[in-house]
């Protein structure tokens, strides 16, 4: 858990603190306050394959350009999941506006620019997933169709939306029982595109599932510094031709799809292990060796494994949330 709080900035640096802070919990915008007496909290959860986090904040504008998205050092590109839990939020992106309202889900995607504007104070359960590996779980072509619309939590989608929403407010007192729910999230999260998406040919349900197969036996063993397209068909028991066609329109081939996963998994270790040797992750994780490792990290991320690390190490610590920003 990483937690931010204007209420920690000195007098004055409340704004420059809180733009800051939602570069590194989400990604990178340009973010104003409405009026005067602005504060803003985010408590963000770091697991393998997701981020969650909590944020609460009074009154913003947030926008996020085409030359913010040029400009950016983002390692991927992210589906943003907004459970608004107080307050209304005005989401706008790819040429539709939507209204976030208490019980309502909203999506948006890093990719593309949006807008988030709020008049009032305000709180959130946010959901952070990897775009392409998201659609590629749903078995869906990824799209624009599910972005700034607004969706009632009910029905199926209200327990899904009760799950991240009740794990965004424990994880930091009960990290044990978050720890333990962690494999289940990223499915829950792909089975709202799902649910979300249009009816499509019941064909496509096989393609989905064996992506998931795929991708389950790619996490088993990304240790092995063999393993190979080859070697995950004959695991799997599919030809190298069937193997590569579920994944096609995903945006990623296989062996591209098994990099992001150890990259993903690096950063992890990297973070929560500070004193490992970065050849001993390099190693672990089936890179050949650390030259191999840093080249790939650095396409990637933009800096090496080190750098990452130490910008890592400055963040700080979970701190005591007050009742409500700037109160």
């Amino acid at each position: 858990m990483t937690s931010f709080s204007t209420g920690r900035a000195p007098r004055g640096d409340e704004i420059d603190y809180w733009r800051q802070a939602r570069r590194e919990a989400y990604v990178s915008v340009r973010t104003d306050p409405v009026d005067t007496g602005f504060g803003g909290e985010i408590g963000l959860g770091q697991y393998t394959d997701f981020r969650l986090s909590t944020k609460r904040a009074r009154a913003e504008e947030v926008k996020r350009s085409r030359s913010d998205i040029a400009q950016s050092h983002d390692d991927q590109e992210y589906l943003y999941f907004l459970f608004q839990l107080r307050g209304n939020l005005l989401v706008e992106q790819a040429g539709r506006a939507a209204l976030a309202t208490p019980g309502s889900l909203v999506i948006y995607d890093s990719a593309t620019p949006f807008t988030l504007r709020t008049k009032e104070y305000y709180e959130q359960a946010v959901l952070e997933l990897p775009a392409d590996e998201a659609f590629a779980r749903a078995g869906v072509s990824r799209s624009d169709y599910l972005l700034a619309k607004t969706f009632d939590c009910d029905g199926a989608m209200g327990s899904v939306a009760a799950f991240f929403v009740n794990l965004a407010r424990t994880q930091a007192s009960d990290p044990h029982g978050a720890h333990r729910l962690e494999p289940q999230a990223p499915a829950l999260g792909a089975s709202l595109i799902g649910l979300l998406s249009p009816p499509r040919p019941h064909a496509d349900a096989p393609d989905a599932a064996r992506r998931s197969q795929v991708l389950a036996y790619m996490r088993a063993h990304l240790a092995d510094p063999d393993l190979d397209s080859q070697g995950i068909a004959v695991g799997l028991h599919l030809s190298r031709r069937t193997l590569f066609r579920l994944f096609e329109g995903t945006g990623e081939s296989v062996m591209g799809q098994l990099r992001s996963l150890r990259l993903e998994r690096a950063r992890v270790m990297l973070r929560a292990q500070p004193d490992k040797p970065i050849s001993s992750i390099a190693l672990e994780l089936g890179f050949s060796g650390p030259v191999q490792f840093y080249r790939a990290f650095r396409t990637t991320a933009g800096m090496t494994p080190g750098e990452y690390r130490e910008i890592a190490a400055l963040e700080g610590t979970p701190a005591q949330a007050a009742s409500e920003p700037g109160s």
